[in-house]
């Protein structure tokens, strides 16, 4: 039974081995004439560039009972990704930058970006865009950085805005409380409002510092590199298109010399004398 199955695969190899070299004419035909198609493709389409960033996103103070010195993200990087994929997501100043004085709209704009986050490091997402001429995608790149920055520092605004308040609220006691102690000097009552005062004037600096503190643990969105686009298209590229015209030139060689074969075989099977 392994022997006659070996000499079953001996012969289906021999088969193929013998329909190649009898169409080796037609192949290579066919394989020239599918690299052909393949240049011609190349010279007639345009060639596009991609320009990329990777850009830290930005932080805030997220205080915690085990960590007051917590920081967390001002958007977590799931809804950049998610925002960047939506038309809504560019202004018309981004589409202005990205249409390279030509016509651009938001959904091109959103079907030409790329948005990927990393695994590390955790705060970091690489937004990368396809465009005509590398100049047009570093532009456009730019642009979408700065809508990002733009949109987190907008989000961060609010909490930054309590923090500020509540230190100037502190502050304003504190000085209320240096008021106090210099009416209250040559007073009767000079030693109990200078103790009172000490104590309190010594709780509200140490909120301020606190306070200023948390103010200084958020960061902008940053990039981590320069905005960077190679000189060479990402798309198309000539060894793809080269390579995928030449495989369908064999394919469609081998084809060609399976379907003459069998028609010679079944013109054969008509000419044959009937018994």
């Amino acid at each position: 039974m392994m022997e006659q199955r070996l000499f079953d695969e001996e012969i289906n190899l021999f088969s193929i081995v013998s329909l190649l070299r009898r169409g080796v004419a037609s192949i290579v035909v066919c394989c020239s004439v599918g690299v052909l198609i393949a240049g011609i493709f190349l010279w007639r389409s345009q060639p596009f560039y991609q320009a990329s960033a990777q850009l830290v996103l930005a932080t805030a103070s997220n205080p915690t009972q085990l960590d007051p010195n917590a920081v967390a993200l001002v958007e977590p990087r799931e809804h950049v990704t998610f925002r960047l994929q939506s038309p809504s997501a560019f202004d018309q100043q981004t589409v202005s930058t990205c249409s390279g004085g030509g016509v651009a709209t938001s959904e091109q704009i959103a079907h030409n970006v790329r948005v990927k986050a990393p695994s590390v490091p955790s705060d970091v997402v690489e937004i990368s865009f396809t465009a005509p001429t590398p100049e047009l995608a570093q532009q456009c790149v730019a642009a979408i950085v700065r809508g990002v920055q733009e949109q987190q520092t907008s989000v961060a605004s609010d909490g930054l805005e309590r923090l500020k308040s509540k230190i100037s609220s502190l502050q304003s006691q504190l000085a209320e409380n240096s008021n106090l102690l210099k009416k209250a000097q040559g007073s009767e009552w000079q030693q109990a409002t200078y103790l009172a005062t000490r104590d309190d004037a010594i709780a509200l600096r140490k909120d301020i510092a606190d306070l200023t503190a948390k103010l200084e643990l958020g960061k902008s969105a940053t990039l981590l590199s320069p905005i960077y686009a190679p000189p060479n298209p990402a798309s198309p590229t000539k060894i793809t298109i080269l390579s995928a015209g030449l495989f369908i030139g064999f394919v469609t060689g081998v084809l060609v010399n399976l379907l003459k074969d069998a028609y010679v075989i079944q013109r054969n099977r008509r000419r044959r004398p009937k018994s």
